[in-house]
């Protein structure tokens, strides 16, 4: 009976004590969301109200741009009054645990949801009257980890308010996501239907767009520290695009952009993986298909990376951001020998096809030149490996681009048609690829296509590995 006793005062104490701590948590937590969003550049946050009472959490967060950031562009009173104008109040209200019912039936530290103020935007955007623009929903289990669900409502641009003319349009199918957060990963994925514009002849449509990201650490690490672990994947379905008056078709299908980053064990350098493909794109003067590239841009500087940042976000001090950039960080970047590696790109083009790859680096640099447009120097700290491969239709075909190319540059040729071009370059092509292939600059392979080299050391450049001057 004792140990019943015991242990239904522990429950009930649990039960009393527990909401008052995860209140206290919560308070701090709120403080530590408003300083990160303080530290972002052009962006500021304040608590204009919160009330923290036993078994809940309120407040009320006003964020906005920071009107500094456009201070000296041109722009009229009128835009800036709008970007001094622009914040939103998000609501925010917590259920403290064990106990939860805010988002349903469970157990944990708390429940909790925000939302944006329900006139955000309305003036601009119809969205259902029982909707907010933005708002959000989560749990806080047991041992701090954080699971969550946003929205962003379907919604419509209002024609008069946005700008728009009578004729155009835009709707927005709405957005779903969602995430999970602890100190040691973050993950989100999210997803929209359509996005459909129109208007002055024109039509776009964009299908099925979705992200899917992890970071290793923290979303407060990730937002404080430039460098950090992780994955994303981007994808479109497909990206359709007619202006039927001038005849004018583009079709993209199966946009994927997959991009990982990993910092150096000191965390003073990152690595980044960049993979893009197309799976066909269809466009005036051009058909392709399972188009792919495979980019690394490794070696990255800590601090280099970051005044970059910096620079970015200060659009109106933009010149002088990046002076300062180049005299106290450039040189950091250029120590550690950054590089671009295109591991693998390849498609096919019309009939043909083609692959390749290219490695480009700077090495051995222990201090800037007089002149950063001294072309001598940076050829002696090159390193460059290179490799084109195109099979006989990819090298017609380009040929082709090129004398129509330089045909429509020729005044003499002012008067002619695009079919009387056309069938010029395709006359010529042949003898300008024989030409190139006498000359070394491109040297015909086992299978009948043709196969370009170049790399360059120490200020010595290789074409299909024979010497090639240099112009500098």
């Amino acid at each position: 009976m004792k140990k019943i006793i015991i242990s239904v005062a522990v429950i009930a104490a649990i039960g009393l004590i527990a909401p008052k701590l995860t209140g206290g948590f919560i308070s701090q937590g709120l403080d530590d969301f408003i300083g990160t969003i303080n530290e972002m550049p052009g962006y500021q946050a304040n608590i204009e109200n919160r009330e923290t009472n036993w078994f809940s959490s309120s407040a009320v967060i006003n964020v906005g741009i920071d009107p500094a950031m456009f201070a000296d562009l041109p722009m009229g009173q009128g835009d800036m009054a709008m970007f001094e104008n622009f914040a939103a109040k998000i609501n925010f209200s917590a259920q403290h645990g064990p106990f939860l019912t805010l988002n349903g039936l469970g157990l944990g530290l708390s429940a909790w949801k925000a939302d944006v103020d329900e006139s955000v935007l309305r003036e601009y955007l119809s969205y259902a009257e029982d909707e907010k623009f933005y708002s959000v929903l989560g749990n806080v289990g047991f041992f701090g980890g954080i699971s969550y669900e946003d929205t962003i409502p379907a919604f419509n641009v209002i024609v008069d308010e946005a700008g728009l003319e009578v004729d155009e349009a835009m709707s927005f199918s709405g957005w779903n996501g969602k995430g999970s957060a602890s100190s040691s990963q973050a993950n989100y994925a999210g997803e929209m239907d359509t996005l459909v514009a129109s208007g002055d002849g024109m039509t776009f449509e964009m299908k099925s767009v979705s992200i899917d990201m992890a970071i290793e650490g923290s979303w407060a690490d990730a937002i404080a520290n430039v460098f950090y672990d992780s994955s994303t994947q981007f994808a479109i379905a497909s990206i359709n695009f007619d202006m039927p008056l001038i005849e004018t078709k583009a079709l993209i299908k199966n946009v994927i952009i997959d991009a990982s980053t990993e910092k150096s064990e000191d965390g003073k350098l990152m690595d980044m993986d960049i993979n893009y493909s197309i799976a066909s794109i269809d466009i005036p003067q051009f058909q392709g298909s399972d188009l792919l590239m495979k980019m690394e841009i490794n070696n990255l500087e800590k601090d280099f990376l970051k005044a970059y940042q910096e620079a970015s976000t200060k659009p109106a001090q933009m010149q002088q951001a990046m002076a300062d950039m180049i005299k106290n960080n450039l040189l950091a970047q250029l120590q550690v020998s950054p590089e671009i590696n295109i591991t693998e790109m390849s498609g096919k083009v019309a009939d043909g096809s083609f692959s390749g790859k290219m490695l480009a680096k700077l090495t051995s640099i222990d201090s800037l030149p007089q002149s950063l447009e001294d072309p001598a120097f940076w050829m002696s700290k090159a390193v460059v490996d290179s490799q084109l491969t195109l099979d006989k239709a990819m090298a017609l075909w380009l040929g082709e681009q090129v004398v129509t190319s330089q045909l429509k540059a020729d005044p003499n040729a002012a008067q002619m048609t695009d079919e009387e071009i056309q069938t010029i370059a395709a006359q010529q092509v042949e003898g300008m690829i024989d030409m190139f292939t006498q000359q070394g600059m491109i040297t015909v392979n086992a299978d009948g296509g043709y196969d370009m080299t170049f790399s360059m050391q120490d200020s010595q450049a290789l074409l299909n590995g024979n010497p090639m001057p240099l112009p500098f």
